[in-house]
């Protein structure tokens, strides 16, 4: 893993594995679509999608990977999976009787039920969350921005070892 030509593939594994979650898809509570498949670019998006853009009371989540090198002669890097839960603040409550967390809080825990400590998308090591930060976007979007790492060798540095 780890050189540019992997994180196409691991947005698409990522996004793949939301857009199949049922309980993710009932939280976005898209009601225009009939699956989780349809939550691709139209409430998921593969790049960050800016809000303002949207006008409709409803959820939005972007997925983002990045890469970076570290260690000793770069012979590691750190891929990066990060996420941005937008939520119209019209759109926050939830049926409570599914839970009492307001849908940004509550999507951003299934996030982590499915990604922290996963080792499925690529990486030696697990994904550990760094960082679960909420905020406020604008006057009508609300946001829980999250961030999960891992270690992984970098095949850039290893080019030319053999």
């Amino acid at each position: 893993m780890a050189n540019g030509t992997s994180i196409s593939e691991i947005k698409r594994r990522v996004i793949d594995a939301i857009t199949h979650d049922d309980t993710i898809f009932y939280a976005f509570d898209a009601k225009e679509c009939e699956n989780g498949g349809d939550l691709k670019d139209t409430h998921i998006f593969d790049n960050n999608k800016i809000p303002e853009t949207i006008t409709n009371v409803s959820t939005y989540m972007t997925v983002m990977v990045h890469t970076r090198a570290t260690g000793r002669n770069k012979t590691f890097v750190i891929p990066t999976l990060e996420f941005y839960i937008y939520v119209h603040h019209e759109h926050m409550k939830m049926d409570y009787k599914i839970t009492k967390d307001n849908r940004c809080d509550y999507i951003a825990g299934l996030l982590e039920d499915m990604f922290n400590g996963s080792s499925q998308y690529g990486g030696i090591g697990e994904l550990k969350c760094t960082l679960n930060k909420e905020g406020t976007y604008n006057q009508e979007f609300m946001y829980r921005h999250l961030v999960f790492e891992t270690m992984d060798i970098n095949v850039s540095a290893c080019e030319g070892w053999g």
